[in-house]
């Protein structure tokens, strides 16, 4: 088998995602085996996750600012400070639960259904509670994600 790049070339490796042959210069040009193709095909999907994500946290930023400056009787400084705490705890909100995600049992319960919806307003408020300690840090990574994926192209 030829290099799909390098066509006078043996290869070494296959591309682990389309199984393109690979000399050994293609097959150590990134951290694993896999060709150009394959690999910007990888950094658009990332790319497209880091900015659903961006958007996923600033839409629950928006309902959280909205929620609590329509329900402020007057508008002024401190209505503003404290619609973007509650829009921060908001934000928050779906990287709580993503952690409560993965430390809850994957095996289905079977609970009646008052049993799901305790369930369910448990997890919301302790999604709450631990969005705020995680968004921060969530924020640093997206950050970080953003700034390696332009590196990158």
């Amino acid at each position: 088998m030829k290099c799909a790049n390098h066509p006078s070339m043996d290869a070494v490796g296959t591309c682990v995602d389309c199984g393109k042959g690979l000399c050994v210069d293609c097959t150590h040009a990134y951290s694993i085996p896999i060709c150009q193709s394959c690999n910007s095909a990888r950094v658009q999907a990332e790319k497209g996750d880091l900015r659903k994500r961006i958007i996923l946290t600033g839409v629950f930023f928006v309902i959280g600012l909205y929620l609590f400056i329509n329900s402020a009787p007057s508008f002024h400084l401190g209505t503003i400070i404290g619609g973007i705490m509650i829009g921060y705890i908001f934000a928050g909100v779906p990287w709580g639960w993503q952690f409560l995600n993965k430390i809850t049992p994957t095996m289905f319960l079977f609970l009646p259904l008052i049993g799901w919806v305790i369930y369910f307003l448990i997890k919301t408020i302790l999604s709450f509670m631990i969005g705020f300690i995680a968004l921060p840090i969530k924020l640093f990574g997206m950050v970080k994600d953003a700034k390696r994926l332009k590196e990158i192209q």
